[in-house]
Formats: structure tokens, sequence, C-alpha cells
């Protein structure tokens, strides 16, 4: 080798060792990958990769200057998906699809780039498991960004007044200044300084500025004009606590969340805890004509069944247009949730009012993938009630016989169909006395036995939505106390969590269903989210944690096991994945007027989507790894494991 050619190599060498996924290689094999690799200048707003043409045959390393990853909506619009500057890489998408270039790439300033073969990294990714964890680790977020961008394209839906609620900050919405008073002030004054502006409402703060309290303009009719309550009295009587406040650098879905799951119509925006601004429902429908905000106005306000019925539409209507604003999988599902609870509660209400009002305490608590937050676009029927102990009073039991029979009826008509398990209020057995459902769960946690810990997997993601909430928690709590010293029920709740296997065969290539109507298809939920739900819910119960949502429980799992350092962050990674592809998947069955299922054909996916769904049930399978050997004991042999 010439000496000139040596120091080029050098140089080379010493660039790629500390930019990923090359840091990962030895000096030898940098070395050997420089002598392949060529340095390219691009000047600025030169396009170096054009969606829809032939895929690139090198693989982009930036050296200096930058560029730009975007694309053209229908409607003309440019959407930029990404910035990569030194030390970046781009062109992974179209080395990988090897058909089209998906994106288009544009240097944004004069830009020098090392290109790499496309069949160097090939060989890379097939050869070095560390490179290739990398890349595909990494480009999971970016999978998820170009496939949020293809439904806006399929929709159509994407207009040039419209903004990106789910990708804006707090910050991003240029909301009012807050209106702010010490705790000795009077009513009087703060009615006159709300008078005085063209605020709604008015934070009561403290000695050191961090607001404790506020009160709307609704507070001083309902509150002080309605009950004619003094004006010299100080506005801490009146004022609501505490504050919802969000940090300015939040995204703008936690606002919105925030104001949809406590039905509330303001939030304070604070910098570092000081109050900066103060956010109104207002301002979100302004940035969005249609929002979670409506449609739980619109269930506010119906006042029989039959008008609440149309409001299903509305919340399966949701989902392509949560989507479309750029809101992740698992955000989707939540706002959805919090709909749906909104509407549940809306139907009780119904029932008290033809019954009358409940005899004794009662809790609406639902279950399943409804009690974790994780519905998408058809969710069936899985609730139970919690009531205080009638003492055996008939007139009781027949009350919340009335009501549950009321709610199932109610709910069929509002488009969720029954449960095929039977898991509803409706159903005797799941509407008892508080210490009946203590004695259930002590059952399930003393008495390790099969079928009923299959019941305890439903159960244990129960969630209250209405009633009275304290006859949950102190269930939740003598729950919590129980499992400490369960340790033969977690075993058993671990062997039958780890009976779904991934659906991967020796040679890492999908194992697909033979025959029927959904032959050389895979069911996203059975063998996908469910396992990785399933055990996310060991680990948790097994820890103390308290949360239902799957992604909320592996958020929890801080303190990570030794021997698989990365397993709980690659399972939620691995979950959003498989969330957003099954709403993709039930999205177009929608769209397309076919029957909503879970399953979808490997083949109709990209080569990139491929690679990372199997990596996915790799994740799913070292989690059930991990449960075996934790919770492994001698009973799995009598279960059959």
């Amino acid at each position: 080798m010439a000496p000139s050619d040596s120091v080029i190599t050098d140089t080379v060498v010493s660039f790629l060792k500390n930019v990923p996924p090359f840091q990962f290689l030895s000096i030898p094999e940098l070395s050997r990958l420089a002598a392949t690799m060529t340095l390219e200048f691009f000047p600025k707003d030169t396009v170096i990769l054009s969606a829809g043409h032939p895929a690139s045959e090198s693989l982009y390393v930036v050296h200096k200057g930058a560029v730009k990853l975007h694309l053209r909506s229908q409607v003309g619009k440019q959407l930029v998906l990404d910035k990569r500057s030194e030390g970046e890489i781009f062109g992974l998408l179209s080395i990988m699809s090897k058909d089209l270039a998906r994106l288009d790439v544009t240097a944004i300033e004069d830009t020098l780039c090392y290109r790499v073969p496309a069949e160097q990294m090939q060989r890379l990714i097939s050869s070095n498991p560390e490179v290739s964890n990398y890349l595909l680790r990494t480009s999971v977020t970016r999978y998820m960004d170009r496939s949020l961008q293809e439904l806006r394209t399929q929709t159509g839906l994407m207009g040039d007044t419209e903004r990106l609620l789910y990708s804006l900050s707090v910050s991003d919405v240029p909301g009012s200044a807050p209106l702010l008073c010490k705790q000795d002030t009077t009513i009087r004054e703060a009615a006159q300084m709300l008078a005085n502006s063209k605020a709604t409402c008015v934070f009561v703060i403290d000695a050191s500025g961090a607001a404790i309290g506020i009160v709307t303009d609704r507070d001083f009719a309902e509150k002080v004009v309605a009950q004619a309550l003094p004006l010299d009295r100080t506005v801490t009587e009146i004022m609501s606590s505490p504050v919802v406040a969000v940090e300015a650098s939040e995204r703008l879905f936690h606002a919105l969340l925030a104001m949809v799951s406590r039905n509330i119509h303001h939030v304070l925006v604070t910098q570092q805890g000081t109050p900066a601004s103060v956010l109104t429902a207002h301002d979100l429908m302004v940035l969005q004509g249609k929002s979670p905000l409506n449609v739980v106005t619109f269930v506010e306000a119906q006042t029989n069944v039959q008008d609440l019925a149309s409001a299903n539409t509305r919340i399966i209507g949701l989902l392509p247009l949560l989507l479309r604003e750029g809101a992740k999988a698992s955000h989707v599902t939540r706002v959805v949730a919090e709909v749906n609870d909104r509407l549940i509660v809306k139907i009780l209400q119904f029932a008290e009012a033809k019954l009358g009002p409940p005899p004794v305490p009662y809790c609406w608590v639902v279950l399943g993938s409804e009690g974790r937050r994780e519905q998408t676009f058809k969710t069936d029927q899985d609730n139970a009630l919690i009531h205080a102990d009638s003492s055996g009073d008939s007139s009781a039991r027949e009350y919340f016989a009335q009501l549950a029979a009321f709610a199932e009826d109610a709910l069929s008509t509002c488009g969720y169909p029954l449960c095929s398990g039977n898991y509803m209020a409706s159903n005797p057995r799941w509407r008892q006395p508080l210490q009946s459902w203590m004695n259930y769960f002590h059952e399930w946690m003393t008495g390790a036995e099969l079928h009923g810990t299959e019941d305890a997997l439903i159960f244990f993601d129960m969630r209250p939505v209405a009633g009275d909430f304290s006859l949950y928690q102190t269930l939740a709590a003598a729950n919590r106390k129980g499992l400490k010293d369960a340790g033969m029920f977690k075993s058993v709740l671990a062997c039958v969590s780890t009976t779904r296997k991934p659906p991967l065969g020796f040679f890492r290539n999908f194992v697909l269903e033979r025959s029927g109507e959904h032959k050389d298809q895979l069911d996203l939920k059975l063998f996908g989210t469910a396992p990785l739900v399933d055990a996310a819910r060991v680990f948790a119960l097994d820890a103390g944690i308290e949360h239902t949502n799957t992604s909320d429980r592996l958020s929890a799992l801080a303190s990570a096991p030794e021997k698989d350092p990365t397993i709980f962050q690659d399972m939620q990674e691995a979950f959003e994945f498989l969330t957003l592809l099954r709403l993709e998947c039930q999205l177009r069955q929608v769209r397309d007027g076919q029957q909503l299922s879970n399953y979808i054909a490997p083949d109709t996916l990209t080569n990139l989507q491929r690679s990372l769904l199997k990596e996915t049930f790799r994740a799913t399978a070292r989690a059930q790894a991990l449960l075996e050997e934790k919770f492994r004991t001698a009973i799995w042999s009598q279960l059959g494991r």
C-alpha cells in the first residue's frame, strides 16, 4: 500500500472510530472498510437521493455539512422528517429495501460525505451483531416517523393550515400570560382583577411564587354568587387545588391528556416550576379543528344512549387523526381510553338517573386492554363492579344487577361488543362487595391454581373509571401486600405468561398459519403484543409497581436485570413497534371496508419492517427466558411445561 493510501486510510479510521455503528469495529476491520470507501462533495441544495427513484448503492456518513430528509405530501407540502450532520448516517432505509429510495435527501449546506458500498454494509449487518442491533434499534423511531408520514399520504388529510399538534412542544403555542394573586387576596379583589383582564382564570401563588390553586370564572358563579359567599373572604376558600401544570418543554400531548382526563379547561405552563403562561382548551382547538377535546365535549353534551351511540364513530375516527398528527402509538391508545372512560361515566349517569341513587357506594372498574389503556379500533366490554358491603340486602343486589344490565345494553348500543369470556359486571360473579373481591384475589394468590391464575391475568389489569375509587384503592392495597409473599402464584403466572412463544422458526423465519382464512399470516396480538403484556405484568407485580399500562410498567422497571440490562427498554420499543403495526393494519382494514383483525402477512411488509418484526420477537423470547430463569419452579412440570 502506498504511503499516501495509508495516510488517507488512517484519517478515515480516525474519523469512523467515533461514529456509531462503526465504533463497534476493531481497528483492522475499520481499515479494511476504509479501503472500500470514497469521499464525495455535494454543493448546497444538491438532491442526493430522491423518493421513488432506484435505491442508493451506498450508505452515506456525513463528514462535513448537513442534509435534510424530507417528503412531499399529496397537497404539495414539504415535510421535513429529520436532519443529519457530522458523524450521522443516511441511506440505510434505501440500501436495506433494495428497491426504491423512500425519502428525499438534500444538502442544506455544502456537504462532504463518505460513501460505504451497500454490499459492505450488508456484510457488516449480517456478520456483526453489535452493528446490526444498533442500526435496527435506532431505526425503530425512524421507521415510525416514516410510517406516520405514509399514513398522512394515504388518508390525504394533510393540509397547509393544519398544525402537527402531537409534534409541537407546549412552548410552541402562544398561551396568554397567567393572572396571579397572593393567598391573602380577597374574592372581591380577585374578581376585579379578572374583570379588568381578558383572562378566564386567576392562579393563587404562595410566598415562593409557586402556584397552589386556581379560580376560574365558573368558580365565581358557582361558589360565590350561587352560595352568596361574602366577598371579603380570601380567594383560597374558593380555589381548586392542586394546580395542573406542564413544563414548557413538554409535548402538547401531555397538556391535552391532562385536560381530557381531568375534564378541565386550563393548564398552567411553567418554566422550571415558575408560572409562565396559561394554556386553554380553546388554544388547542384553534390549532386543530377536530380533537379529543371536541369528542369529550360531544360526549358530555348527550342526554340519552341513542345520541351517545354516535360518539363511537367519533372515537374510532380519532385513531387516524392522532396518527396523522404524529402521536406515538402508545399515546393514541391512551387518548382513546380517556375518551372511552368519559363515555362509560356518562352511561352510568344515565343508569343512575333511571334507577335512582345507589343504595351503597360502588366503583365501576375496567379490565384487560381497557384497564391497561391499550385499546385500538375495537374493544370488547371488559368490566366489573365493586360495591360496599350491603349486609345481604337484596335490594342492593337487585339495584346493581339492573345497573350492570343497563350499562351492558348501552355499551352494546354504542358499538362495544360483549366479552366472549363473560368478564362483565352483568355476570353476578364479577359484581360483588369489596370483601368478596378481596377473597377472590386472596384465593388466586394462595391457591396458585391454573384456571384461577388465568382469571387473574385479566383482573390484575383492573383500573377504576367511575364511582367511589376508594373501594378499588382498598382492594389494590390488599393485593400489593398479598403479592409480597405469593411466590408460587407468581411462578404459575409466569408459566402461563410464557405459553405463547414468538413465531420465529429455527432459521429465524416466521412461523405462519398453514391453512384456513389466515393462511401465510400471523396474529400480531396473540403472538406479538400479548406475550409482551403478559411478561411486563409479571415483572411489574413482582416489583410492586401499581401501573397497569404496559409502557408505564416497563418504564417503572428501572433496575434492569444484570444478565440482560437492556431488556425492559427493548421490550418497550418492541411493544411500541407492534402496536403501531397493528394500528396501521387495522386502519387499512377500516379504509378498505374489511373485517377488523390482528393478522398480517409478512410478505406485504418491507425488508426493514420484517427485520424489525423479527427483532421484536427476539426481544419477546429474551423476556420469556428471563421469566423462566427467575420464576421457574417444580410446579411448571405439573402444568405441562
